[in-house]
């Protein structure tokens, strides 16, 4: 069988889900190939997984180039919004969700149609933000599935039918009335389904087990505790307020009797923020394989440092930003599994008084283990690859 998958360019949407789904494929005897922009060329060719160019796909740095993307409503060149404005831009459901359901996601379909012709895949497998793949699929009536790296990302779904219909009807494909069809065939996703709220179970979830690493590095200590700090891998773009948080998070950590490792993104070259002698910065951590040592995550509630924290048990305290972020921070806390703070009250005091709090309480890591353990007990992708075969 020959399965596409899809994926935004996005090094934290490629490599922890995607690029094991296709070695998990792979294993099983079908043929693999990752349709993205050329840009991720090099990151598949490391991880060697056959990489389908779409030759008009821009990465996240290309597109802020575009003045006309980068000064959009919520973004941070837009003109004549206030902070309060530009949050509310962010959340419903946001520039870039609208920017990828939209346009670009047409550009991605047809890029990805003519691909096809040569490829002739058998079924599309898409990540969740990547809808791209949903359109294309739609054109040339293959069976699909949804890799779900995002679950609060379906949220946004009713928000978005209008504009994937105008994609759909550009392609000559009829519209759809039902604001959940992108997720027909199999939602898989990477987390058990207590972490989902009723009405985001539909019928076709199933859940999976990713390959968790074993600790590296650091172990557990009750005295001097490991805190993994960071705001992911797209944040430093399109964020403008991350330095200042990033040094409140230094700071809060500076003030804890805990060891801090703070990922400051490309800021490290430039850095002239604070720097506490029990917190060490580092451009990138190897966060997966450190979550298992670590005594708690501090970061900006992407679902994929969130769903690290709960493969590996790990409490969280998030300060989220934009996108589905809100959402996943609020479902820590409500499964007890960490504490939130907005990023307009995430001054150094609130986040070492957060962080405490939950370093303090070993209610958090009870409940963190015990999340794990539902996490471990699920099949894991050589299942997922079995189940894909099956749609067609």
């Amino acid at each position: 069988m020959r399965i596409v998958l899809t994926c935004l360019p996005y090094y934290s949407h490629l490599v922890p889900i995607v690029v094991p789904v296709a070695h998990a494929l792979r294993r099983a005897g079908h043929a693999v190939c990752v349709a993205t922009a050329p840009a991720m060329a090099a990151e598949l060719a490391r991880h060697g997984v056959e990489h389908l160019p779409l030759p008009n796909v821009r990465t996240l740095e290309q597109l802020l180039a575009d003045p006309a993307f980068r000064t959009s409503p919520g973004m941070p060149g837009a003109e004549g919004e206030d902070e309060a404005q530009t949050e509310r831009a962010r959340a419903d459901p946001g520039p870039l969700t609208r920017a990828f359901a939209g346009p670009l996601a047409g550009i991605f379909a047809r890029d990805l149609i003519a691909a096809a012709a040569r490829w002739r895949p058998d079924v599309i497998v898409r990540e969740c933000n990547e809808f791209g793949g949903y359109l294309a699929a739609e054109r040339l009536g293959l069976p699909r599935a949804v890799l779900d790296i995002a679950p609060y990302s379906s949220a946004h779904l009713p928000v978005l039918r209008g504009v994937l219909n105008s994609q759909l009807a550009d392609l000559g494909v009829a519209p759809s009335d039902d604001p959940w069809r992108p997720n027909d065939g199999l939602l898989a996703a990477v987390v058990p389904a207590a972490w989902y709220p009723e009405w985001l179970r539909v019928p076709s979830l199933r859940s999976y087990r990713p390959n968790i690493p074993s600790p590296q590095g650091f172990s557990y200590s009750a005295e001097r505790p490991l805190v993994l700090a960071g705001l992911g891998t797209v944040a430093h773009t399109v964020i403008p307020e991350a330095p200042r948080l990033l040094a409140a998070m230094v700071a809060a950590l500076g003030e804890l009797p805990c060891r801090g490792l703070v990922s400051v993104g490309p800021a490290l070259d430039t850095w002239s923020g604070p720097r506490p002698e029990n917190v060490r910065l580092v451009s990138f951590a190897p966060q997966r394989e450190l979550l298992g040592g670590a005594a708690l995550l501090l970061s900006h509630g992407g679902f994929g440092g969130v769903h690290e924290a709960l493969q590996a048990g790990t409490p969280m305290v998030n300060v989220p930003l934009f996108a589905d972020q809100p959402d996943n921070a609020r479902r820590v806390t409500d499964l007890g599994l960490g504490l939130h703070v907005g990023p307009t009250e995430a001054t150094p005091e609130a986040l070492a008084d957060a962080v405490h709090r939950v370093l303090a309480d070993d209610g958090f890591r009870c409940r963190a283990a015990n999340f794990a353990r539902q996490v471990r007990d699920a099949p894991g992708f050589d299942v997922l690859a079995e189940d894909i075969a099956a749609l067609v």
